[in-house]
């Protein structure tokens, strides 16, 4: 290989190695500890020692019973719009790009039904006795459980996919000059060991993509929060093997370079 060549190719490897080691680490998923707006088992003492107290009255005992109940479902339900809200303003602060827009704007519409259906529980609770109270409460516990929690985690996916995607952005990057690197030597001198692991990489970045799309996809069709997380794990996964790719290749073009 002549000088200029040489020189050529060195800056190009400089770049790439670069490149490859100023990558920030790779968000892992976490597990996320849902917040607990139940009613608790102290809670549940409460009105059990109202209902067991003697020196109260049959008509003190149900006016005492009952505005236990309603300040105990009245702060459930608070707490439960406090999580709404948190999620709204985390979600619209979400910087994503113009494809995934309609997504978010979707979520933020599901978060905004959710603050609506807490209001009406709230107003409703106004006007109940014991019996009503009860059943509010039951009704918003299984409400929370079936309907919000699952849309609270893809919340939370959807929030971790889209600060992922600089992740992407920047990996494609990578993977352009690599491609520059490799196919500049291989005009010069083709190297089997180069092109498999170049080769290597660009399946395993295909594959981060392909699982990428997937994850966005799950959270759009409104698929189980364990679906979107896994596949966001997938692509993570996947991309990491890239970059493990990618510094194959940059060992291989360092030993291919006149010392």
């Amino acid at each position: 290989m002549n000088h200029s060549k040489a020189m050529i190719v060195s800056a190009l490897f400089a770049l790439l190695v670069a490149g490859a080691v100023g990558v920030a680490a790779f968000r892992a998923p976490v597990a996320r500890a849902a917040v607990d707006c139940g009613i608790s088992a102290s809670d549940i003492a409460q009105i059990t020692a109202i209902q067991n107290d003697p020196s109260l009255t049959s008509t003190q005992e149900t006016n005492q019973e009952l505005a236990l109940r309603k300040t105990l479902v009245g702060e459930t339900i608070a707490c439960a719009q406090q999580e709404v809200q948190t999620l709204q303003t985390n979600l619209a602060s979400t910087t994503v790009e113009s494809d995934a827009q309609p997504l978010q704007a979707q979520l933020l519409g599901n978060l905004n039904d959710a603050s609506n259906y807490y209001d009406l529980a709230l107003t409703k609770l106004n006007s109940v006795g014991i019996a009503g109270s009860e059943a509010i409460a039951q009704e918003v516990l299984a409400w929370r459980a079936g309907t919000f929690l699952p849309l609270s985690e893809n919340v939370n996916n959807f929030i971790l996919w889209a600060q992922n995607q600089n992740l992407f952005d920047t990996a494609q990057t990578r993977m352009t000059q690599t491609e520059q690197v490799v196919s500049f030597l291989e005009n010069i001198s083709p190297n089997s060991a180069l092109q498999a692991a170049f080769d290597s990489a660009q399946s395993s970045f295909g594959n981060a993509e392909s699982e990428n799309a997937a994850a966005k996809t799950a959270l759009a069709q409104n698929l189980s929060p364990d679906q979107s997380l896994g596949l966001i794990k997938q692509s993570l996964d996947s991309l990491s093997t890239t970059y493990q790719n990618f510094f194959t290749v940059s060992t291989l073009i360092n030993n291919l370079l006149p010392q």
